[in-house]
């Protein structure tokens, strides 16, 4: 017997509130436990001085970053899979992670002071990267007319493998510290967020996300097919280029600011497709809640599984995606 469906309002409600019960838990746990009383003074502005610089410049910039990139890596994601109309695309799986790290690390070798001296430069270098890799695919990708979903996932995959063994042989090139800085960089880490950081990121996802959900019926239309689309008068390749766009700036940004969380945007967009369908009015939203709740719980798990150690964030998504995928595979029938 099949068990009914809640409504995607109610779906979207409850994934707000396990958001919000992620980020209270994710505040006041640590080295160092705070109460729920502690935090709200603090954020009253009535917090002594070690309260304010835990949760002020550390806590909160790292829970603020979580949900910026959990989401938006996400909804890249969503986008992906509707325009490609392929369940598996993602930014890793169609190259976008690939070119905005080896954009970042050719930048890097020709700059090797560029991390301190031009931080905000490497989310430009990512973007180009991203944007030259992401138009290679679909270029390769396209055949009669429109881009083969197989073909698609193939070529990406094809150069993402060749984007990474490149970023290992640039970082043969590299100093002893700045090759850590990388190495960690692709490992995909949170630690270190301060608010300029989130400064840069923030107006990405505020001017994207209200305009990709604008464009949630033409998704639901690309989904059909082009042939579909295209009798229904969508300018499908535009169409195309302009969301594939809008999810590599989205992705590439997010990759230069916090490494490469691989699985994210993968994972969150097929868990929100099986809480509330198929229809992107309410896939868009219901994956960015998910995608940040993921990256907010694994950044979580990272700081206390083996402290004082901490765990990568992206091995954590890593982990928790290719659980998740398992459990796919056991319970889905055939």
């Amino acid at each position: 017997m099949k068990h009914r469906q809640l409504a995607p309002a109610t779906v979207l409600l409850l994934l707000t509130l396990a958001l919000a019960a992620a980020a209270a838990t994710h505040v006041m746990l640590g080295s160092h436990r705070l109460s729920c009383g502690q935090v709200l003074a603090t954020l009253a502005g009535h917090g002594d001085w070690s309260a304010n610089l835990l949760i002020l410049h550390m806590r909160l910039p790292r829970l603020v970053l979580s949900i910026l990139i959990g989401a938006s890596v996400a909804v890249s994601g969503v986008v992906l899979q509707g325009i490609s109309r392929n369940d598996l695309a993602s930014p890793d799986t169609v190259g976008v992670n690939a070119g905005a790290g080896l954009g970042m690390m050719c930048f890097l070798v020709a700059y090797p002071t560029a991390a301190a001296e031009l931080p905000l430069a490497l989310p430009v270098a990512a973007m180009i990267g991203a944007l030259a890799t992401t138009t290679l695919v679909f270029a390769l990708a396209y055949r009669r007319g429109s881009v083969l979903p197989a073909r698609l996932l193939l070529v990406g995959i094809a150069l993402g493998f060749g984007g990474h063994a490149a970023m290992l042989l640039f970082s043969l090139r590299m100093s002893f510290s700045m090759y850590n800085y990388v190495l960690t960089w692709m490992s995909g880490t949170l630690a270190g967020a301060d608010w300029r950081s989130i400064l840069f990121l923030l107006p990405f996802p505020m001017l994207l996300f209200p305009w990709l959900l604008s464009r949630a019926r033409l998704l639901d239309v690309l989904g059909l097919g082009d042939g579909v689309a295209v009798g229904l008068g969508v300018p499908v390749h535009r169409e195309r280029v302009v969301l594939t766009t809008a999810a590599t700036v989205l992705t590439s940004v997010c990759v230069a600011i916090g490494g490469q969380i691989g699985f994210l945007g993968l994972a969150a967009p097929h868990l929100a497709r099986r809480l509330v369908g198929h229809r992107h009015a309410a896939l868009l939203p219901a994956a960015a809640l998910c995608g940040a709740t993921l990256l907010l719980v694994a950044d979580g798990l990272a700081r206390h599984l083996l402290a004082p150690v901490e765990i990568p964030a992206g091995v954590l998504v890593g982990i928790l995606g290719g659980a998740y995928f398992l459990y796919l595979l056991t319970t889905t029938p055939g």
